[in-house]
């Protein structure tokens, strides 16, 4: 690749696109499901060749505990691994079923924020599974979100080199996205997420979609993050949930359009993780949108969850292609109509955060599949709905760290209008003007004259504003 000046591409029909073979994929691709005869459903989860059972249903434990049983009759016991939410909202039935399942078990709390995500929280977790009495034939059943998930995976592959693992995801997000439908285990070190890890794949997965009525707006918001990322890879009938859901009636989903979209989440998941398991390649394209989401998630006095976060890096992604040259204007719209359907939230610190963002960004997970460029950062980009930017096996792209930079000054400038709105009622011409201005940008000095003729003293009483871009400005 060659530096192109302000970062354009000067041909768009002919930028590398991987439509011939998503399509070729999505359109072969059938899901491996049942229906039991207790009444749970039943996905068969395909990571390589290997691949394990996720069983679904609502108000089901019984049978979910039932099967679990089943299929592990030789443990000695189980360990239970909550956090401190789910501790209290969720241990309390589960436990009581295994007791009258006369299944021996113990258990471990941890932290419920991401940063409990840590290596304290892990040698918590493995002190209290060795001195409880954990053995070889015990089954790790990690109860609650990705935090959870991750951290208690890490440990059961770690544990003699590899206990069984038996996931138990309480959130939507965590049953469609990372629990249920994948092998990556990891927890955050040194201020980067995800970057301490290994590969460690469960025997089974348990889904009983009650639990999700305990989850607020941000976590149902979360999970409909990642599948708003899935609208964006894939199109088809992952679009077509977007479609129905939030662009139509927005988070507030009911019980059986949350089970709908838990299954359409695992299906995305198990159409790639079949041909690519360790996400090396063709499966990297699950990391769309979670680069400057993953940066935002970790920066300090940044507030959002997982999920939103990559819908507002989507967002980051997309002003980056269509500087590029890679995403028309018109394909930019329609994909970052995804993303306000959503309607993600996200709080940012009274203080300037974009070198801490930026600095994040550089050094992101993905680095070290292509050769390392000075100035550039790979990123992930998307030409069109259901059409990735493929230049290379891994569809990971070179951007130029000044234009990672703009990126990052534009979404923060594109959330913040969210806190303008507080302040200018809605329907007024203030809020019109705001509204189409940053619909319309194209760059972040665009963005930021809008919101600051719009009003003076708002930006003196919005310190988050006023410092990203007064050096900027």
């Amino acid at each position: 690749f060659l530096p192109f000046s302000r970062h354009l591409f000067l041909n768009l029909e002919r930028m590398p696109t991987n439509a011939d073979v998503l399509h070729k994929i999505a359109s072969s691709y059938v899901m491996d499901s049942s229906v039991r005869t207790d009444g749970l459903k039943e996905v068969e989860m395909h990571i390589g060749d290997s691949s394990f059972p996720v069983l679904l249903g609502c108000n089901k434990l019984p049978d979910l505990v039932a099967a679990f049983k089943e299929k592990h009759p030789d443990l000695d016991k189980v360990f239970l691994g909550y956090d401190e939410n789910t501790a209290v909202h969720c241990g309390p039935q589960l436990e009581a079923e295994f007791k009258a399942q006369g299944i021996p078990f113990f258990s471990c709390v941890m932290g419920v924020s991401e940063a409990s995500k840590n290596i304290s929280s892990l040698d918590h977790i493995i002190e209290t599974f060795l001195k409880g009495g954990g053995s070889r034939k015990s089954v790790v059943m990690p109860v609650g979100g990705g935090i959870v998930a991750n951290t208690y995976g890490l440990a059961a592959g770690l544990l003699f080199r590899g206990i069984r693992l038996v996931q138990c995801p309480t959130t939507f997000l965590n049953a469609h996205d990372a629990a249920a439908s994948s092998q990556k285990q990891a927890i955050n070190h040194s201020g980067y997420k995800n970057i301490v890890g290994l590969y460690h794949a469960p025997s089974m997965a348990l889904i009983d979609t009650s639990f999700y009525s305990t989850l607020s707006s941000t976590e149902l918001k979360a999970g409909l993050g990642e599948l708003s990322k899935n609208a964006a890879l894939f199109g088809g009938a992952h679009y077509e949930l977007i479609q129905r859901t939030t662009m139509t009636k927005g988070w507030r989903l009911s019980g059986e359009e949350l089970v709908d979209a838990t299954f359409v989440g695992l299906g995305a998941k198990d159409m790639l993780l079949k041909k690519d398991p360790r996400e090396k390649h063709l499966a990297l394209l699950f990391e769309y949108g979670h680069t400057v989401g993953h940066a935002l998630e970790l920066t300090d006095g940044v507030t959002t969850s997982h999920g939103e976060g990559v819908a507002v890096g989507m967002l980051a992604a997309s002003f980056i292609a269509n500087k590029m040259g890679i995403m028309s204007d018109a394909d930019r719209s329609d994909h970052d109509a995804i993303v306000v359907a959503l309607d993600p939230d996200i709080a940012f610190p009274n203080h300037d955060i974009t070198d801490e963002v930026l600095e994040k960004v550089c050094h992101d997970n993905k680095r070290g599949y292509m050769p390392e460029r000075n100035g550039f950062c790979p990123f992930i980009l998307c030409q069109r709905i259901g059409e990735m930017h493929a230049p290379n096996e891994f569809y990971l792209e070179y951007v130029t760290v000044e234009l990672v930079r703009e990126a990052i000054i534009y979404v923060v400038a594109r959330m913040s209008e969210k806190i303008t709105q507080m302040a200018f009622p809605p329907g007024s011409d203030d809020a019109r003007e705001i509204r189409k201005g940053t619909q319309r940008a194209s760059s972040p000095e665009t963005v930021t004259d809008i919101i600051l003729s719009s009003s003076m003293s708002y930006c003196k009483n919005s310190p988050a504003l006023t410092s990203a871009y007064g050096a900027h400005h």
